[in-house]
């Protein structure tokens, strides 16, 4: 009788709790980011039920690094352009989003991004062999070292840096949010190479600031931002190139998926909208829209390099000289 009745209580159980565990991926291209991002959970679903019944541990939706290989591949002309890139684990955290939360399982590559690609993204889980996969079209016409390139204007003026065909506004009073993008070279070893440094911030980008002011470029608190991004380097080169606002663009993968999800962050659901075969998640392509590209004056590049905040960074100055 004992026997029995243990049998039948666990059975209970079992009836009661059946779960079924889903991989869930988020995964974005950026042509003017230098590091792609992907980011892999797990999720459980139990028929009929919410995950709220049962899903309350934020450490039971993360998976493990070493479970997964990811790899970023381009197609051009609908062939395989170039090697597969592999994926590698995040080591610190980014900065906390859809893709990165808390402890999170999260990978990056830092291949250079196309102009007229597509991208596809496959994840293995190396322990069931199972794949998942997507594919996204690039947005965007210009990539990072193309940024550097270009004129920029000498003052705040009301023009499009950019000409970009976009399914949505291109207003900057139109979005919440818009980054702002220091650029600089820096040298090393003989080595060139492209560096910037974001900054989020939350006051209106042209709010107290007329037409005709040519007076405002940068300020203390911006250069101290600066001087904690960028790592006190005596063996390097350094040169300002200048300062671009832009607006974070999403492409039609993630436009239906902010459309209509309804928890963008929140690790214990599904996706209310979905382009992985294989699996859960959404794989797209995202841009950072030049609206304003911002030359710097020489006062400026000369705070740069000999201001109270950056002078140990090995920024030249206005001539051209280091110190």
């Amino acid at each position: 009788m004992l026997l029995l009745m243990t049998v039948f209580s666990c059975e209970k159980d079992l009836d009661v709790v059946k779960w079924k565990e889903v991989s869930v991926v988020y995964a974005v291209i950026n042509l003017k980011d230098s590091v792609q991002y992907l980011r892999i959970n797990r999720m459980f679903t139990a028929p009929g039920t919410s995950p709220y019944e049962y899903m309350q541990v934020n450490d039971s939706v993360n998976y493990p690094h070493e479970l997964f290989d990811a790899f970023l591949e381009e197609y051009r002309n609908n062939e395989l352009f170039g090697e597969p890139v592999a994926y590698i684990p995040v080591e610190k955290p980014k900065i906390p989003g859809l893709f990165s939360n808390g402890s999170n399982c999260v990978f990056k590559v830092s291949a250079p991004i196309n102009v007229g690609s597509t991208y596809k993204l496959r994840v293995i889980n190396k322990e069931t062999g199972k794949e998942m996969s997507a594919e996204t079209h690039v947005l965007g016409s210009m990539n990072i070292e193309a940024s550097f390139e270009w004129e920029r204007a000498y003052f705040r003026v009301n023009y499009i840096v950019e000409n970009l065909q976009y399914d949505g506004s291109l207003d900057p009073y139109d979005h919440r949010h818009y980054i702002v993008r220091f650029l600089y070279w820096e040298s090393k070893n003989g080595l060139t190479s492209h560096k910037y440094v974001d900054w989020f911030p939350t006051f209106d980008p042209l709010k107290n600031i007329s037409g005709d002011d040519t007076s405002y470029q940068l300020f203390d608190d911006y250069y101290r931002y600066l001087s904690e991004q960028i790592p006190v380097d005596p063996s390097v080169k350094r040169k300002a190139r200048g300062v671009d606002y832009m607006l974070a663009l999403p492409g039609k993968e993630l436009q239906n998926y902010i459309t209509v999800t309804s928890q963008p962050t929140n690790p214990h659901f599904y996706p209310d909208y979905s382009n992985m075969t294989g699996g859960e998640g959404v794989f797209g392509s995202k841009y950072f829209y030049t609206y304003f590209g911002m030359k710097l004056k020489k006062q400026t590049i000369d705070t740069i390099s000999w201001g109270k905040h950056m002078i140990n960074h090995r920024f030249a100055d206005s001539r051209g000289e280091w110190h």
